[in-house]
């Protein structure tokens, strides 16, 4: 049946299946039947835990044959979510379970001890961070974490950072639309911090601070991608056009693989998913139209093939001419 649910259903059926399981299972420890039976709710939450993560995980992976360390991670990661979210009396009863206590620890262990060894000879062999933690903690968490990490430093610091453009590289602005807007952002961000901070506090100073700190990153994050949109420029050479959006997107398109330029596109065509639009808060003024679909590799690890690339700079003359030159 669920090779039978669309493609956009299943990874979203694949991700809150086994969260409902878990989910109700601990609900269960909760319940009276578990507090006079404490040791068999702690085992069944512990095998719903590992087992529900482990389907998911069977089901995802590719011919339904995940690597064993993979099964290794999602067994010991529902053995650690049992432990952590069970009521108090069955997390009691699970501890004193020594034998069963023994067995988790060593498959976290396990599991602790491959990736980290993983980890380490990733990161000999490609100096990245980045890779290396990917194989101990899931990928697009990774990603998530990294895209922070560089966003935060690029809001607090490349305060006079000049724009980021290689040798025997024309580049092509296209910030000076987008920026206003995002300064328009910056401003009605502020004021809705204060205004916030201000209404909650009287009703809790818990939530009210909670908020504040979200409104800062949330300001942190519009800084940076101000700033971003004036680094990282779209780039051509002599064999590409390099398509940025501050640090949203970031496209190679081979000059062999272009078939055209247009210089228009309907707002409903810049939605097509078979459209790649880098044009953010704007309008597109360039659309490139590929040869063959080219496969896009999203932010966070997406991908779809895209047959048109639609993106906005500030001079498309000055662009339009440069590529002409060089296709």
């Amino acid at each position: 049946m669920l090779y039978s649910l669309p493609n956009r259903l299943r990874p979203i059926l694949l991700l809150l299946a086994p969260l409902l399981a878990i989910f109700a299972a601990r609900m269960a420890t909760h319940s009276e039947i578990a507090a006079r039976y404490p040791r068999t709710a702690a085992l069944c939450f512990l095998w719903i835990a590992a087992d529900s993560l482990t389907l998911a995980l069977i089901a995802k992976a590719p011919r339904n044959r995940p690597q064993l360390r993979a099964v290794l991670g999602a067994i010991a990661t529902g053995f650690l979510v049992a432990t952590l979210g069970a009521a108090d009396p069955v997390r009691a009863a699970l501890l004193d379970m020594h034998a069963v206590v023994l067995a988790m620890a060593l498959t976290v262990a396990a599991y602790a001890g491959w990736s980290l060894w993983r980890a380490i000879r990733v990161f000999g062999r490609t100096g990245s961070i980045v890779q290396a933690a990917q194989q101990v903690l899931p990928e697009l968490l990774v990603r998530l974490a990294a895209y922070e990490f560089a966003m935060l430093r690029l809001a607090l610091f490349s305060w006079g950072a000049q724009p980021d453009v290689p040798m025997k590289t024309q580049s092509f602005s296209c910030h000076r639309i987008v920026n206003p807007m995002i300064a328009t952002l910056l401003v009605l961000q502020l004021i809705e911090i204060g205004v916030m901070h201000l209404l909650v506090s009287h009703w809790s100073a818990t939530a009210a601070w909670i908020l504040f700190a979200l409104g800062v990153w949330g300001l942190l994050f519009i800084i940076a991608l101000m700033k971003a949109f004036r680094i990282y420029p779209v780039l051509m050479d002599e064999n590409m056009v390099r398509v940025r959006a501050g640090t949203l997107t970031d496209f190679a398109v081979p000059h062999c693989e272009i078939a055209g330029v247009d210089a228009a596109i309907s707002l409903e065509e810049t939605k097509r998913s078979d459209v790649l639009n880098a044009a953010i808060l704007a309008h597109p003024n360039i659309i490139l139209r590929l040869r063959r679909p080219i496969r896009h590799r999203g932010l966070f690890g997406k991908t779809r093939t895209v047959e048109r690339v639609a993106f906005r700079v500030d001079e498309p003359e000055l662009f339009l001419t440069a590529l002409r030159e060089r296709i």
